[in-house]
C-alpha cells in the first residue's frame, strides 16, 4: 500500500488526510512548524493522535520510508518547504506540492526536489477544500502526475492530469484565483463601506433580488469564519497571482488591490479581539469597526 506523509498540516492537509485515511490509505506522519512552537505544539501532537498519525518532530523524520509526500504549506514557504525536504528524499519518492504559488516557484522547487531523483508532482486545488475534503478537485503536472494521480485516485481522490510541464497547473489555479479572492476582497469591501451606512443587509437584500440564485446572507455569513482564519494566507498567495499575471503580460491590477484588501483584514488582528470567532457578517463587520477604532 502506498505510504503518505504530510509537511505542513493545517486545515487543508488535515482534511486532506481525513478522506484519505478513511478511504483506507496509509498516511504515516506529518511536520508542521507548530511541533517547535510551545504554545501551539501541544494542539497539532494532539491532532495527529487523534487521526492515528505521528507528529514529526522534523521533515526528514515525517518523509523517511514514504512514497508520496504531500507539501501543504502556505504559498510565501514552498521554497523553505522544499529546500528543508530535498536533501532528505530518495530516488523514486514523489514530491506533491499542493501549495498555491506562481509557475515560476514552483519550478524552483521543483529543481530542488528532482536533484537527487525524487520527482516533483505539481498540483492545483481548484475549489474549496471543505466541504470536499480529499475528494476536492485538482490538477496535477509533471513526468509522474500520472501515476501519482492513478494512486491517489484509487482512493477517491478527484484527480486530472493536464501535462506533464511543471506550471501548468498553477497557472490555470493562479488565473482562477484572480476571480475567486477578488470576490472575497469585493464583497468584504462593499459590505464594510454598506456598515458604516448601517446598510449591510439592504446591500445583501439587493444582491439577493438582483442574483436570486444565489444565497447571499449564507455566503455571508460562510465567509466571515474563512476571511478571518485565512485572510493572511490569501493575501500572500494573490501576491503569486500577481506574479503569474505578469508572467503572462497583463498587469495585476485586480490582484494586487484585491491583496491589500485581503492583508488590511489580517492587519486587523480580529483573531485576537475576540476569543471567539464571529459568528454571521454583522458581527464580523462590529468587530471590524471597533478595531478600526
Amino acid at each position: 500500500m502506498t505510504k503518505i506523509a504530510f509537511i505542513g498540516f493545517g486545515e487543508a492537509g488535515g482534511l486532506l488526510a481525513d478522506g484519505l485515511l478513511a478511504a483506507g490509505a496509509d498516511v504515516r506522519a506529518a511536520y508542521d512548524i507548530l511541533i517547535h512552537h510551545a504554545d501551539e505544539a501541544p494542539a497539532h501532537r494532539d491532532k495527529c493522535t487523534a487521526k492515528g498519525i505521528i507528529a514529526a518532530e522534523s521533515t526528514e523524520d515525517a518523509i523517511a520510508g514514504a512514497e508520496l509526500v504531500f507539501s501543504a504549506v502556505t504559498s510565501k514557504e514552498i521554497l523553505a518547504a522544499a529546500e528543508n525536504a530535498a536533501p532528505h528524499l530518495q530516488a523514486g519518492q514523489a514530491y506533491l506540492d499542493i501549495n498555491s504559488a506562481s509557475p515560476a516557484a514552483k519550478k524552483k522547487a521543483a529543481v530542488l526536489i528532482e536533484a537527487n531523483g525524487a520527482h516533483f508532482v505539481e498540483a492545483a486545488i481548484m475549489d474549496l477544500v471543505p466541504p470536499h475534503g480529499h475528494k476536492v478537485p485538482m490538477l496535477f503536472a509533471g513526468e509522474k502526475a500520472p501515476q501519482a494521480a492513478d494512486q491517489l485516485s484509487s482512493f477517491g481522490m478527484n484527480v486530472r492530469v493536464i501535462g506533464k510541464d511543471i506550471g501548468k497547473a498553477s497557472s490555470v489555479k493562479m488565473v482562477r484565483s484572480v476571480f475567486m479572492k477578488g470576490f472575497s476582497a469585493v464583497f468584504l469591501e462593499s459590505l464594510f463601506a454598506a456598515s458604516k451606512l448601517n446598510a449591510e443587509d439592504a446591500v445583501i437584500d439587493s444582491l439577493q433580488m438582483t442574483f436570486p440564485e444565489l444565497k447571499w446572507k449564507e455566503m455571508g455569513d460562510y465567509y466571515t469564519a474563512r476571511l478571518i482564519q485565512h485572510a493572511k494566507r490569501q493575501s500572500e498567495e494573490m501576491h503569486s497571482v500577481a506574479e503569474t499575471l505578469q508572467e503572462l503580460g497583463v498587469e495585476p491590477i485586480t490582484a494586487m488591490a484585491s491583496a491589500k484588501r485581503l492583508g488590511w483584514l489580517a492587519d486587523l488582528k480580529l483573531d485576537e479581539l475576540s476569543a471567539d470567532l464571529p459568528e454571521g457578517y454583522n458581527a464580523l463587520l462590529k468587530l471590524m469597526g471597533e478595531a478600526e477604532q
